[in-house]
C-alpha cells in the first residue's frame, strides 16, 4: 500500500498548475476564483501567472449548472 501512495503522491506532483494545487480539487478552485475575480476587476495586474484554461471550464461548467437550477 505505501508503494501505491508514493506513487499516487509523486503522480499528483506532476499534475499541479502554476499555482502549485492540483485542478479541480477544492483548494485549487479556492485559489483560483476569487483571483479570476481580482483579475477582471482589475485589482491584480500580475501578467506572470496566468490563468489556465481549465478555470475557465470550471466557471464556465459552475454557471451551467447555476442556470439549470434557476430554469426548474
Amino acid at each position: 500500500m505505501s508503494n501505491l501512495r508514493r506513487r499516487l503522491r509523486k503522480l499528483e506532483a506532476r499534475l499541479t498548475d502554476s499555482s502549485g494545487l492540483v485542478p479541480n480539487s477544492q483548494a485549487w478552485l479556492d485559489y483560483w476564483l476569487p483571483k479570476v475575480d481580482r483579475i477582471v476587476s482589475g485589482e491584480d495586474r500580475d501578467t506572470s501567472e496566468r490563468i489556465p484554461i481549465a478555470v475557465i471550464d470550471a466557471i464556465i461548467a459552475s454557471g451551467d449548472k447555476h442556470e439549470g437550477a434557476l430554469s426548474r
